[in-house]
C-alpha cells in the first residue's frame, strides 16, 4: 500500500545523496519518538472535529432524540415539529426534511471516520518520508508527503547552528537542530521566533532527532575540515616568515645590492675614460 501511494504521488522513497556527499554520508530519519510527538499534536484536532460532530448530531436530534439542555427550551418542540412537516419531491419521489437531516448525519459520521483513518495513515507516512542526509561537504533535508520540500545546504556556508527543545520534546527525549547558512542571518541565536524563517532556504531544520547536540558537533567538525581543505595556507610563505629565513633573505639582498653598485661604478669609470 505504501509503495502504491508513493508511486501515485510520484514521491521517491529515499532521496538522492547531495553533491559532495563523499564516503562518510549518513542517512537517517527523525527518531521514532517524533512520530508519537506528532500524534500528540494530531489528537486535539480530531477531538475538536468529534466535538463538532456531536454538536451537529445533537442539534438535529440524531442521538436518539436525546437533545442537549439548551435545546429543551420552550418552543424547540414546535420548531422541530414544523421541520418534520416540511416535505418536497422530485418527480415521483417525496422526501421529508428530517430524512435529509438523517442522511447528512450519516454522511458526516462516515466522513469523520474516513478522515480519521486517512490522516492517521498520512501521519505515519509523513514521518517515514522525513529524511536527513549529512555528507562530507553538504547536507540534505527532505520532508513532506503531499507537498515535498527538499533542501540542500553546503556545509562551508554554515554560519550558525542552534539546538531547540521544548517541554514536550524534552518529555519525548527529542530536540531540533536549526542550521543557518549565509543569507539566513543568526536569528536562531538571538531568541527570535523560529517561525519567522519557516520557509527560508537559508535555514535547515533537523526536527525530532534523538541527540541534536551530537549532530551539531559532527557538522561543526566537518565544517572545520572543509575550511581547512579550502584554505590550507602557503607553506613557502609561512617558512619565509621565520626570523632565520628573514635574516638570510636580507643578507642575500644586501650582497646583490653591493654587486650592482660595483657594476654601476665600473660602468661610470669606463664612460669617463
Amino acid at each position: 500500500m505504501k509503495e502504491r501511494l508513493l508511486a501515485l504521488l510520484r514521491v521517491p522513497e529515499r532521496p538522492d545523496p547531495p553533491p559532495g556527499a563523499g564516503e562518510a554520508l549518513e542517512t537517517f530519519r527523525a527518531a521514532p519518538a517524533f512520530f508519537y510527538y506528532s500524534i500528540l499534536a494530531w489528537i486535539p484536532k480530531q477531538a475538536a472535529a468529534l466535538a463538532g460532530l456531536f454538536f451537529s448530531l445533537a442539534f438535529f436530534g440524531g442521538l436518539d432524540n436525546q437533545r442537549i439542555d439548551f435545546m429543551q427550551a420552550e418552543g424547540w418542540d414546535r420548531f422541530a415539529a414544523k421541520l418534520g412537516a416540511v416535505e418536497f419531491g422530485i418527480g415521483p419521489l417525496h422526501f421529508e426534511l428530517t430524512s435529509i437531516f438523517l442522511l447528512f448525519e450519516v454522511v458526516a459520521v462516515a466522513t469523520w471516520l474516513g478522515q480519521l483513518v486517512f490522516t492517521g495513515v498520512s501521519l505515519r507516512l509523513a514521518w517515514e518520508q522525513r529524511w536527513y542526509l549529512v555528507g562530507e561537504r553538504s547536507l540534505r533535508i527532505r520532508h513532506g508527503l503531499w507537498s515535498v520540500r527538499e533542501q540542500t545546504m553546503t556545509i562551508a556556508n554554515i554560519q550558525n547552528m542552534v539546538v531547540r527543545q521544548g517541554p514536550l520534546q524534552r518529555l519525548f527525549g527529542i530536540s531540533d537542530l536549526e542550521v543557518y547558512t549565509a543569507g539566513g542571518g543568526s536569528a536562531g541565536g538571538s531568541g527570535e521566533d523560529p517561525r519567522a524563517n519557516k520557509d527560508s532556504f537559508h535555514v535547515g531544520r533537523f526536527r525530532g532527532i534523538r541527540d541534536a547536540a551530537a549532530l551539531r558537533n559532527k557538522i561543526r567538525e566537518r565544517l572545520q575540515v572543509v575550511k581547512a581543505s579550502e584554505d590550507p595556507g602557503d607553506t613557502s610563505v609561512a617558512e619565509t616568515k621565520r626570523p632565520g629565513d628573514l635574516a638570510a633573505a636580507a643578507q642575500a639582498l644586501l650582497v646583490e645590492a653591493r654587486a650592482l653598485r660595483r657594476e654601476a661604478a665600473l660602468l661610470q669609470d669606463g664612460g669617463v675614460a
